[in-house]
């Protein structure tokens, strides 16, 4: 089956709104659709992780045919039943844990293949201002909306900040099932869909039913999430998709207009109409959101605010400024919180590589810039980091060498600005702010007209900070391996003896239950810092 074609088709077919169809579920078993599921499983970069049952995708690789004809089997034998997502937690700032569901690999392939389903359909009644976990969206675009919308042409001063309370744990299953089947009405498909919901968590050994909520850590969770909040897009349309002679009717009488925008369960209403009609909207939407989706807004979050006081949205702080403009800022806690994670990556373990080392303060300060690049004061704040990096990464080679920091600038660093050392170079943020120009709104459907799909990548909120390559016995088994190899480069034969030389994990530490198991002497060889790069560059 060519998938590209058929998602085409189930896109077109969606676009007449009186569309149902109750004949999907084959395509879940069809080899050419799991196999394209498969591929997507295993380009995310969580593949190697395993669920309850151990198998990781290497596991799953061993016979891929086999395994993808049997998973093909028991789903068309109904026979298929997910499995409980284990739980586990990783870190969240200071002394904080914020929990993860991780679910089997033939459960992430079978949600794989019903998001390729799920996806082409419901993206043609989806909300031209929804814009979180869509392809070709992405947080920016949600951004430049609620930008343009409390900008002087608009005057959108009074904003309702609003979010729903534990909204990813709190979906009432039986309501989503109901809103799914104004599209797809196949009995088979909504079991599965149901199956997954009810799969539950696997944590210490303890199964906990799941009785309300989306799959955690589930590859289809954000589409469900999207067709269940979808009916609150299309219940603020009676206030925003007014025609102009309405508008201007409004605004007349002195009413005000509304814009909306969604990003995930985040939303903002804005209007340039008066406070007590914010208010009395707020009202509306809370019981919009009781009573027809069973969820709550959450009273900590939810606030009606002025844009001269600013508010913030996915990271930003957007606020009117004293000249009628608007500034996009990053708000003091996103500063301090990239200092703190470069304060965590040079503090101790000196023992770490200094190319390691490099490697993730750069990534981490990358990733943080690229999504603040657009903000008003991005210029002076990225300067400012990289003075902060510079500042810390020279005093943590100082301690690394056992000298001083005029020493390690004078005879240790290979050049000042940017910092480089042993072929590795700390990226610079200076000077790559941008502006953003794209159009937030009229994007083409993203499966129809030869569209291609892209999907936005966010920084992780618990990035590699290579502070931990100190691990109970590596050192002995990392000694062992050079040993062993000859202190030889196993791929190119390079002499490594004098050298910084690289002993790499075959199968990566995170593709094991217990990750001490990757340090066993027959999963570890001995590299040249260009063999370990392009193989790592490769992975």
């Amino acid at each position: 089956m060519d998938v590209d074609r058929m998602q085409t088709k189930l896109a077109t077919w969606s676009q007449d709104p009186e569309w149902r169809s109750n004949d999907l579920y084959n395509l879940l078993y069809d080899r050419d659709w799991l196999h394209h599921a498969y591929g997507s499983v295993k380009s995310n970069s969580g593949a190697r992780t395993a669920g309850v049952d151990g198998q990781t995708i290497q596991d799953f690789e061993e016979d891929l045919g086999e395994n993808l004809e049997s998973l093909a089997k028991e789903l068309k034998s109904q026979s298929f039943d997910p499995k409980p997502v284990r739980r586990t937690y990783i870190p969240k700032g200071d002394d904080e844990e914020r929990p993860l569901g991780i679910p089997t690999i033939k459960d992430r392939i079978v949600q794989e293949a019903l998001r390729m389903v799920l996806e082409p359909i419901w993206e043609s009644d989806f909300s031209e201002y929804s814009f979180g976990f869509r392809p070709n969206r992405r947080t920016q675009d949600a951004i430049q909306a609620a930008y343009l919308a409390i900008s002087p042409t608009s005057k959108m001063q009074w904003v309702i900040d609003a979010d729903v309370k534990g909204f990813f744990d709190n979906v009432d299953h039986g309501i989503l099932c109901e809103t799914i089947q104004d599209r797809i009405t196949d009995r088979k498909m909504l079991h599965l869909i149901w199956n997954f919901l009810k799969s539950g968590v696997m944590e210490d050994g303890i199964f906990r039913h799941s009785t309300l909520g989306t799959p955690q850590g589930g590859i289809v969770s954000p589409v469900l999430a999207n067709i269940y909040l979808n009916e609150l897009d299309q219940w603020a349309k009676q206030w925003t998709n007014l025609d102009r002679t309405k508008v201007r009717r409004r605004r007349r009488n002195g009413k005000g207009n509304w814009r909306y925008i969604r990003y995930a369960d985040d939303f903002l209403f804005l209007t340039n109409g008066t406070k007590d009609r914010a208010e009395r909207m707020q009202n509306r939407i809370g019981n919009f959101v009781t009573e027809e989706l069973n969820l709550e807004l959450s009273e900590k979050k939810t606030e009606i605010v002025h844009a001269s006081d600013g508010f913030e949205f996915l990271g930003y702080r957007l606020e009117m400024n004293k000249d009628l403009g608007v500034d996009r800022l990053i708000p003091k806690e996103a500063k301090q919180d990239i200092k703190h994670k470069v304060k965590k990556a040079t503090s101790g373990q000196e023992d770490i590589s200094v190319r390691r080392k490099f490697m993730a303060i750069s990534s981490t300060v990358r990733g943080w810039a690229n999504y603040y690049k657009y903000a008003t004061n991005a210029s002076t704040t990225f300067n400012n980091l990289d003075h902060y990096v510079w500042e810390r990464i020279t005093k943590w080679l100082a301690q690394k060498y056992r000298t001083t920091i005029a020493d390690v600038c004078s005879n240790k660093l290979d050049n000042h600005c940017p910092v480089e050392m042993n072929e590795a170079t700390i990226t610079r943020v200076s000077g790559t702010w941008d502006t953003y120009t794209e159009s937030c709104t009229g994007k083409k459907h993203p499966y129809l007209n030869g569209s291609t799909r892209e999907r936005e990548s966010l920084p992780e909120e618990d990035p590699w900070l290579a502070t931990a390559e100190h691990r109970e016995g590596w050192y002995d088994a990392r000694k062992e391996a050079l040993e062993r190899d000859n202190w030889m480069c196993q791929d190119c034969g390079k002499d490594l003896e004098g050298t910084e030389p690289q002993v790499h994990h075959i199968r990566p530490r995170n593709g094991y239950n217990n990750p001490s198991e990757a340090d066993r002497l027959d999963n570890l060889k001995t590299l040249c810092q260009s063999c370990h790069r392009e193989i790592e560059s490769n992975r």
